[in-house]
């Protein structure tokens, strides 16, 4: 944050101004983020590469609503569009077309997580927690190595954790 202080003849003001932070696309911005695209199925892997990748390049409160959209007159505002925008086409690009047709519209990145995870976490969670259960039950070390075999538990594990 940094702060102006100006003098004119014997008054003494001092302006704070919010910290920008953007990032071009040029700078690293990459408009596909995960390869888990959002196609109906697995929501919740998808959820965790979109929040990690999101996370990573500093954008997150654009999701949670951490960062909130100032007034257009706000000095901040073409800052926080811009950034706003990356997060929305981030999201968008995340997802297969059939889907992410449904979300264009929205006009931030907040409203577009909080209605994808009202529309699929609860619904796919069940089945999801159905079909780890069945796939641990079944897990057999056949042919795999003992690390091979103890990497497919801990991930069945981890991915049925998340659920509860």
């Amino acid at each position: 944050m940094s702060v102006r202080k100006d003098q004119s003849s014997s008054v003494t003001s001092e302006t704070v101004q919010a910290p920008v932070i953007s990032q071009s696309f040029g700078e690293g911005s990459s408009l596909q983020i995960t390869s888990h695209k959002r196609n109906g199925n697995f929501f919740l892997r998808w959820s965790q590469s979109v929040l990690l990748v999101i996370q990573g390049k500093g954008k997150i409160e654009y999701i949670t609503g951490k960062v909130q959209q100032p007034d257009v007159n706000d000095p901040i505002y073409e800052n926080w569009e811009l950034n706003n925008s990356i997060v929305m086409t981030w999201l968008i690009n995340s997802m297969e077309l059939h889907i992410s047709h449904t979300y264009l519209f929205l006009r931030t990145a907040k409203a577009i997580w909080d209605v994808v995870n009202k529309n699929y976490s609860d619904l796919e969670n069940a089945s999801q927690v159905f079909e780890i259960k069945n796939k641990l039950n079944d897990l057999r070390q056949g042919s795999m190595d003992i690390t091979e075999y103890y990497n497919e538990l801990q991930m069945l594990w981890q991915e049925l954790d998340l659920h509860y």
